[in-house]
């Protein structure tokens, strides 16, 4: 007999089509099902080729189920009484295409319409958690926009932890946010990453200046510039892979700057590619304001690269502060200081084994891959299946 998983997102699919960020089996771990039907609640429609990798060897199906903001007013911003018709296409879909199973990628409107169609069908889903809603909530600098996003989505939040059936957590800082709201249960399982491409540095020499990786979306809360900085006054060839409103004024803040290092700029990588070229480098280095582990110092963990990352103002990411990577202050200093002591190759060999240690130890993506495998098999044999 067929397995069939609904997988509700609130993402654009396109757009990890237009970044090549596609992992294998990400929607269909384990390879578990024969059909994965991918719900989404906008009007995207991504090409099912560029993105078949991530559903494996299954039938993949594509739906929507728009939103926008005629549904904000209509809902008096996202009150869930309110929000029963819309998601009631949602039901309607899942009496057609019968799943066994059903996945949620956060727990805003997409968690809504699973805890709807739960009530009227009886089908069990499980809701991963990327995101800090909370600690969105309390800082307005992260933007107008996604403060009002996270502050509309508190009532459907609740609505969709408290009728899970399992909550995961893609990083431990996420526990308290989960816990507070006490659903039925709760585990921690690191976001899925590229289980083909990632391998291992197995040497730590370098000659020539020391050549660091910097990938992640070129924004206010990631802005790179006292890594550009440290890089151009030192002997460091950086070379950053990403996008955003801030490039163009970085790449000129790079070309202003005296010194013997110098600065790549690369808008866009495929994944396979980036994973492919991540041991060539010597280190890995990033600004992040955000909380949580970005995918990006994942994949470059276990590749054994050594890692730096910025102090937070706020609360600090739990796994940063395990000793396997070396924290900073958010200025041209604090990474300059670092840079300089990964000229050692000792050093160097030293910090990207305890970090390819910790990572497989946590995020291993075979691992990984299995545990939400078997997540999935657990949930459907309490239903029957």
């Amino acid at each position: 007999m067929s397995k069939i998983l609904l997988n509700i997102v609130t993402d654009r699919l396109s757009h990890l089509e237009g970044k090549g960020e596609m992992t294998s089996r990400y929607y269909n771990p384990g390879e578990l099902f024969d059909d994965v039907h991918i719900l989404m609640t906008n009007s995207d429609k991504p090409n099912p080729q560029n993105l078949q990798k991530m559903a494996g060897n299954a039938k993949l199906h594509f739906h929507n189920l728009q939103s926008g903001k005629s549904l904000l007013l209509k809902s008096l911003f996202w009150r869930p009484a309110l929000l029963k018709e819309w998601a009631s296409e949602g039901i309607e879909l899942a009496k057609k295409i019968k799943p066994d199973l059903i996945r949620c990628y956060g727990n805003y409107i997409n968690g809504y319409v699973a805890s709807e169609i739960k009530r009227e069908l009886g089908i069990p889903y499980v809701v991963s958690i990327h995101t800090h809603p909370d600690e969105n909530r309390a800082n307005p600098s992260f933007g107008l926009k996604n403060f009002l996003y996270y502050h509309f989505s508190a009532a459907v939040e609740n609505v969709t932890l408290k009728n899970a059936d399992e909550v995961v957590v893609v990083y431990r800082s996420l526990l308290p946010y989960v816990e507070r709201r006490k659903p039925a249960s709760h585990a921690t399982i690191y976001n899925a990453v590229n289980p083909d491409k990632i391998k291992p540095k197995e040497d730590y020499s370098s000659d020539g200046p020391l050549k660091v990786l910097s990938v992640g979306r070129l924004i206010p809360g990631k802005n790179p510039v006292h890594l550009i900085e440290a890089a151009i006054t030192g002997n460091t060839e950086l070379t950053i892979v990403g996008d955003g409103p801030l490039r163009a004024g970085l790449e000129e803040k790079a070309k202003s700057l005296d010194g013997p290092g110098k600065v790549i700029f690369i808008p866009r990588m495929a994944n396979d590619d980036l994973c492919e070229q991540t041991p060539s480098f010597d280190a890995f280095a990033i600004h992040c304001d955000y909380d949580g582990i970005p995918k990006t110092v994942l994949e470059a963990s276990l590749c054994g690269l050594p890692i730096i990352v910025n102090r937070r103002a706020r609360i600090q990411v739990p796994e940063f502060e395990d000793g396997w990577m070396t924290l900073v202050e958010n200025t041209a200093k604090g990474y300059s200081e670092a840079l300089s002591a990964l000229m050692d190759q000792t050093e160097r060999e030293k910090l990207g084994n305890l970090a390819k240690e910790y990572s497989n130890k946590n995020w291993n993506p075979c691992e990984t891959e299995t545990k939400y495998a078997d997540l999935y098999k657990k949930l459907m044999s309490t239903n029957g299946l």
